[in-house]
């Protein structure tokens, strides 16, 4: 691989990178008889170029013969960094381009970020021996549930104890508070991102902010996380709402959640949620399994 170049992805890699990250995904999903995360190379496209906007500085392209041959990203958020999507074009997967892009991940990230995070799909063991073999390790089991555009989610009714309401801008310092608990950082932008451009409800009890959940839309598909509340049945409450608000209408709804949540896996089953696929939560350094009553935000950012 002495022609192998690894550099910062830039706005000229985004057509040649989304083709490169569509391409990996959907052959690895095919081959194991999964249905693909990433089902067309203009949605991968959009994703990239929305990476290159949130987090241009966390972008990586390995580069061989002035081609583009794989794609990594890291996304700082103080004490945790979270890495996704990695992935390399099938012709030059096995040389070893995967790990000297984890690898300069890891190093970008530096040693004051005690942990990074990553969610595996589980039925990949090519890279979840690449993990692994970099220092990572399994520490929970997750589940990424899908609701089909064609099952309505009813809107909950109000409970008399807990009010559950759309975020407002006065809401904004409570909720970067309340995820940076959850999280285990505090990631104002993302918070920024969601209050602007998806749907932040929060609910309340006695005054105080007892739960909060995120989504957002785009034109066939939502995505609903991060969501986190001090009890589950708040937690379901506000997934409920969002799913209802968010869901039908043709689009499809995903949610990723720890397996071992019980209450909550068996409550979004209970709304006509299915499963879309199974993962791994893994983390290099210190930490553990998410908190309960909590919600990634989605398989990259968490």
């Amino acid at each position: 691989m002495s022609g192998l170049v690894i550099r910062p992805a830039e706005p000229r890699d985004v057509e040649r990178a989304g083709d490169v990250n569509f391409v990996a995904f959907y052959r690895a999903a095919l081959a194991h008889g999964l249905p693909p995360v990433v089902t067309t190379p203009a949605e991968s496209r959009r994703y990239i170029r929305y990476l290159l906007d949130f987090d241009p500085l966390g972008g990586l392209v390995a580069e061989e013969d002035d081609d583009v041959i794989g794609v990594a990203w890291l996304h700082p958020r103080g004490a945790v960094a979270t890495v996704g999507p990695v992935a390399v074009e099938p012709r030059h997967q096995g040389r070893g381009v995967g790990r000297r892009l984890l690898e300069r991940l890891i190093e970008i990230a530096g040693k004051g970020v005690p942990q990074i995070r990553l969610v595996q799909e589980s039925y990949n063991a090519a890279s979840l021996a690449l993990y692994l073999r970099t220092g990572f390790r399994v520490v929970a089991p997750l589940l990424e549930l899908e609701l089909p555009p064609d099952v309505a989610v009813a809107a909950p009714r109000a409970t008399p104890v807990v009010v559950v309401r759309a975020a407002a801008d006065d809401d904004r310092m409570r909720l970067v508070a309340r995820d940076a608990r959850a999280f285990g950082a505090q990631r104002p932008q993302s918070i920024d991102l969601y209050l602007r451009r998806g749907r932040v409800l929060v609910a309340e009890e006695a005054g105080t902010l007892a739960g909060y959940a995120m989504g957002i839309g785009f034109d066939a598909m939502a995505f609903l996380g991060s969501a986190s509340a001090d009890e589950a049945e708040t937690l379901l409450l506000l997934l409920t709402a969002l799913a209802s608000e968010l869901g039908g209408q043709g689009r499809t709804v995903r949610i990723v959640v720890p397996a071992t949540d019980r209450r909550l896996v068996e409550g979004l089953l209970g709304l006509g949620f299915r499963v879309f696929r199974a993962c791994h939560y893994m983390v290099r350094g210190g930490g553990t399994a998410p908190p309960p009553n909590y919600v990634l935000m989605n398989g990259d950012m968490m």
